[in-house]
């Protein structure tokens, strides 16, 4: 037996040619694929105008990155320039050093100037006493013991004129010395200056196309904001009006079905007629009957049920739809784990929607896991968001990057022989208890569940 939309359609088409053509379906049938090619349109729009602004975050991120990498570079060289500024300083006062040591130098000279003027009064005076004493009749005049002796003085003089030279030569070599490193600190300076100006240059055009890009981000933002709040209007419009027209499009296909399973029971039933014929028309009533089944689930998912929220505990929850699965998890070699959390607060729920969902996302795990693995439940609760949250992570097959994003579309499977409602029907009832579902997942490594539902603040 086919399970497929492609039998659906060729039983329609069967159906369409027996039967006359009802004007009313199919104007039902028209406004139906006006739906359907506004939600292509919203589809496509959606994803163009990600593209695009998936770019442009790009863009931003690149001229980010080198902003930071100049701005990097401008720190850098802002320490350089400190630390030559620092040394300049340092330089300073040794030059500093120098001048004061130039001008104790022109207090030696000085002194010096006066010793040779005081020498030369002292030898003056000496030749006059030379002069006045002489050498009277052949006898020699040796000074006495008071007279003056300058043999001191010149030792004196020439010990201090070696100390001058010296002193003067040392002063020459430091002051060439600190000549060469002042070139040297002023032309480095001068090349951090240069340095630094070309760095700042670069970084305030850097800046100034960050900035610009920035605007046209937040204007292409502004604009498919917009452009997705218009198309998401006329989604819901076109969408409440294909609700209806489905609605009613279900229930003619679901009499005509009933009719046509009637019809074939009764004449099985009451006409004589040979085996493969009646093998024929029980197939062709099994096909209807479960296309009748389809339209049932279709219906079902569709109505807006009406809940009876009671408080209830998750853990107790999670186990109560784990429970008719047991055997099966254990038949196909899953090992299941439990992390639940402690004292957490009771939840207002519906639970029999409630552990229906739990239960189709338990049967979604099984099924990706036929030669066993692993299922890990786990509950928690933040006091700070009031999230309650539900985490199912197994090891199976997983699932696709291309698929990921249409199962929670209705009638979507990857697998055979599958309708595509389960996980449709679980978000939806997560939506009816105001929480959201989320799936993450990695082909050939397993998927994870999340549920979470935000509690209504205690009452004061």
């Amino acid at each position: 037996m086919q399970d497929s939309w492609d039998w659906v359609e060729e039983e329609l088409k069967k159906i369409q040619t027996d039967m006359p053509v009802d004007s009313e379906m199919m104007q039902v049938v028209d406004a139906i694929s006006v739906a359907d090619f506004w939600k292509r349109r919203y589809d496509e729009e959606l994803m163009l105008w990600e593209r695009k602004l998936e770019v442009k975050e790009e863009e931003k991120k690149n001229m980010q990155s080198q902003a930071q990498t100049h701005e990097f570079a401008i720190k850098e060289l802002d320490i350089k320039l400190k630390e030559l500024e620092r040394r300049w300083e340092q330089e300073k006062m040794l030059l500093e050093d120098r001048v004061k040591a130039k001008e104790t130098e022109a207090i030696l000279e000085k002194t010096k100037s006066q010793w040779e003027s005081r020498l030369s009064v002292l030898e003056s005076e000496n030749k006059d006493l030379k002069s006045k004493l002489g050498v009277s009749e052949g006898v020699a005049i040796t000074p006495g013991a008071g007279a003056y002796a300058p043999q001191e003085f010149f030792a004196g003089r020439a010990m201090m004129e070696k100390q001058l030279k010296e002193l003067e030569e040392n002063l020459k070599a430091k002051e060439e010395e600190s000549r060469k490193r002042l070139e040297k600190l002023e032309e480095e300076k001068k090349e951090v200056a240069r340095a630094l100006a070309e760095k700042e240059s670069i970084f305030n055009q850097e800046k100034t196309k960050w900035e610009k890009l920035e605007k046209e981000v937040g204007g292409i933002s502004g604009q498919m904001s917009q452009q997705l709040t218009n198309l998401k209007d006329r989604e819901k419009e076109h969408f409440t009006i294909l609700e209806d027209l489905a609605r009613g499009f279900a229930h003619k296909v679901r009499n005509y079905l009933g009719i046509m399973s009637g019809t074939i029971q009764l004449c099985t039933a009451n006409f004589p007629m040979d085996n493969e014929l009646k093998e024929q028309l029980n197939i062709v009533d099994q096909n209807a009957q479960e296309m009748l089944k389809s339209i049932e689930e279709f219906l079902a998912l569709a109505r807006i049920p009406e809940m009876s929220l009671e408080a209830h505990n998750m853990n107790e929850l999670l186990e109560g739809a784990f429970s008719p699965l047991e055997a099966q998890f254990k038949g196909q070699n899953i090992a299941v784990s439990r992390n639940f959390g402690s004292n957490l607060p009771a939840v207002k729920a519906d639970k029999k929607l409630m552990l229906d969902a739990f239960v189709k996302l338990l049967q979604n795990a099984l099924e990706s896991m036929p030669q066993g693995g692993g299922l890990t439940l786990a509950t928690a609760y933040d006091e700070a968001s009031r999230r309650l949250s539900v985490k199912m992570t197994d090891t199976g097959s997983g699932i696709s990057e291309a698929h990921i994003k249409k199962v929670f579309q209705p009638y979507f499977s990857s697998k055979k022989g599958r309708k595509g409602l389960g996980l449709t029907i679980a978000q939806r009832v997560i939506d009816l208890h105001r929480g959201t579902i989320h799936l993450e997942s990695v082909k050939g490594k397993g998927t994870t569940v999340a549920v979470n539902l935000l509690l209504e603040p205690p009452s004061a």
